[in-house]
């Protein structure tokens, strides 16, 4: 879904996913832009201004020219999450803009260092009352869950 013109779809979007907010089962809503979509602060702000408050958001962009502090002043402003997404094309830095804090973590390969890493780093955010989505890839293979086990044993 594109931002420009998308009051309709996302107001139907979220009308489909009232069963969850009803039963108190909807974490962040993710927001994935095109890895072609390059920076619109302002369509930004006038979409993120469409979202009903009381629900939370994370914004996964995909080209570079949004990975910038007028970008984060706009997120930090509506309490979204920048999504902190990491792939073999692109990585984002960790810029915290909400009071909660996704991360979408896509590489194929972690050593067990890395996934104590990244337990060590929940561990943080959660100390300072932060709430914290951490999501491993998934698709093909099992190893996105068993990262995810050893973080919590870890943590």
């Amino acid at each position: 879904m594109r931002l420009k013109n998308a009051e309709s779809a996302t107001e139907l979007f979220l009308k489909m996913i009232d069963p969850l907010r009803s039963a108190r089962r909807l974490g962040p809503i993710l927001f994935q832009l095109p890895p072609a979509a390059k920076r619109d602060v302002l369509l930004l702000s006038s979409y993120l201004g469409l979202l009903p408050k009381d629900l939370r958001y994370a914004f996964e962009f995909r080209h570079t020219s949004w990975l910038d502090e007028s970008v984060y002043d706009e997120l930090r402003k509506h309490n979204v999450s920048l999504c902190l997404a990491e792939s073999e094309k692109l990585e984002v830095p960790e810029v915290i803009t909400a009071d909660f804090v996704y991360y979408r973590l896509r590489k194929p390969d972690y050593t067990d260092a890395d996934v104590a890493g990244f337990a060590a780093r929940a561990k943080e955010l959660l100390v300072t009352g932060r709430d914290l989505y951490l999501m491993f890839k998934h698709e093909e293979t099992p190893e996105g869950a068993l990262h995810a086990e050893k973080v919590l044993a870890i943590r």
